[in-house]
């Protein structure tokens, strides 16, 4: 593993920006390593290693921007990039929404997101070849098919800009995501786990998961299309809690085009807007899914309410519309996490009367923006429980639901645990419960495994 630690990307920033005439210019550097394991087929098929540093330069004057990515860090390397940079601000029209550098001074908090046992290259090498050989042994015994993916990476990253602001940051993380089959591919189970620590994974939990959602899953029954109250195991309720924060921009509710626009230009700010047991925040500093400490430009990224109470607390909100309306600019969350109840994840199902039990949706797509509207698929287990069991599998269903009728819906949840979305970005550590839903609507039923 050959990347540049946090005190060589310090050096590396001055001197990048040492080489700008500009007004003022910006850069973002970033030295990572990634290793990964895959199998498939009930053997390993391939692993694989990458290390890189790169940086993205933003040279600027007046209302005029140019910006150029490159991973060429030789002193040729930076000149031709930082020229390259002011070259493209000198022809680019002007953006009135460019904004100077922040000159503010910034109060980061401390992240505990870098493990630093899971930087041993050949330790981590290790442990994945060892939760591939768990997961192939458990599909052996069942006379399953297995597949499944690891990816452990190590991330220094800095910005730095002309009027002196400075922040570096790092990070580790590891993901894992299987599937376990029938050898007649009929019967499907999966699971995925992330941490910020290989060691906290906790592999095995997921692959017994997977297996036993397989053999749970077998001669699936159908069911007619409606709405039904639905139990959603973390992942998939993690994919729709990432859909409902991403919508919380402040500038498309304040311009009439978000779920959380209302007339004259007024938002829903402050408002119960879903079930008042909803408490949704982010905190890079979190023991559980630490995160990153900085977001766009430098700026701090702190403990944030998002929804407390039902009510909506905060927005996301860039730096030009913050300096247009007059409010504190407010950068996007690096983790999120909901509070849940007291029953264990792996236990709640004992508290259920009835539902369908989603493990994991695929496929999300936006429907209609007003009314945060979603389509997706259920994939790999979908369950019909009775008095707190599983009575058989369903076949899968395509579904039409909004992110916040789903949160409007809550009954009942689990503590949270940590869990990564299957269809969306799992690099944003996320801490979330089960959750119990009154209402979901499926709207079509799906041939999908």
């Amino acid at each position: 593993m050959n990347i540049l630690d946090l005190d060589q990307l310090e050096a590396l920033s001055k001197k990048i920006l040492g080489y700008s005439k500009s007004e003022w210019a910006e850069v973002s550097v970033d030295s990572s390593h990634s290793a990964n394991l895959r199998f498939a087929a009930n053997t390993v098929t391939t692993s694989g290693a990458s290390s890189n540093t790169s940086y993205t330069i933003t040279a600027a004057n007046g209302k005029r921007a140019g910006s150029v990515d490159s991973n060429d860090i030789s002193d040729d390397g930076i000149a031709r990039a930082v020229a390259k940079a002011e070259e493209i601000a000198s022809l680019a029209p002007e953006n009135e929404e460019l904004m100077p550098p922040l000159t503010e001074k910034q109060t980061y908090l401390r992240s505990s997101a870098y493990d630093s046992r899971s930087t041993d290259n050949d330790w981590a090498s290790e442990q994945h070849a060892h939760i591939a050989q768990a997961a192939i042994k458990e599909a052996v015994g069942h006379n399953f098919q297995t597949a499944g993916f690891l990816e452990s990476g190590v991330a220094h990253n800095a910005y730095r800009n002309s009027k002196g602001l400075f922040v570096a940051d790092e990070h580790t993380r590891t993901t894992f995501s299987l599937t376990m089959r029938t050898s007649d591919g009929k019967s499907s189970g999966w699971n995925k786990r992330a941490s910020h620590s290989i060691a906290r994974l906790d592999a095995q939990s997921a692959i017994l998961r997977a297996s036993e959602k397989c053999l749970a899953w077998k001669d699936p029954k159908s069911m007619d299309e409606g709405v039904y109250k639905v139990v959603l195991e973390p992942s998939a309720a993690a994919d729709l809690l990432q859909q409902f924060i991403w919508s919380l921009d402040a500038r498309d509710a304040e311009e009439g085009r978000s779920a959380f626009s209302r007339p004259s230009g007024k938002t829903a700010l402050g408002e119960e807007i879903v079930s008042d047991k909803v408490h949704i925040y982010s905190d890079p500093s979190h023991p559980l899914v630490p995160s990153g400490i900085y977001g766009d430009s430098g700026l701090a990224v702190r403990p944030t309410d998002w929804v407390n109470s039902g009510k909506l607390a905060n927005f996301t909100r860039g730096r030009y519309w913050a300096s247009k309306t007059g409010n504190p600019p407010m950068p996007g969350p690096t983790n999120l996490i909901m509070d849940g109840g007291t029953m264990l994840p792996e236990d709640f199902l004992s508290n259920i009367k009835e539902g369908l039990l989603v493990t994991s949706f695929w496929y999300i797509r936006d429907l209609d923006d007003p009314t945060l509207l979603k389509t997706g698929l259920t994939r790999d287990g979908l369950f019909w429980v009775e008095n707190g069991k599983i009575l058989y599998g369903v076949k899968n269903f395509r579904w039409n639901e909004s992110p916040l009728t789903m949160l409007q819906n809550v009954i009942d949840f689990s503590q949270p645990a940590i869990t990564a979305p299957r269809d969306g970005w799992d690099g944003m550590p996320m801490y979330v419960p089960t959750l119990y839903v009154s209402g979901f609507n499926f709207a079509s039923q799906s041939d999908a495994v």
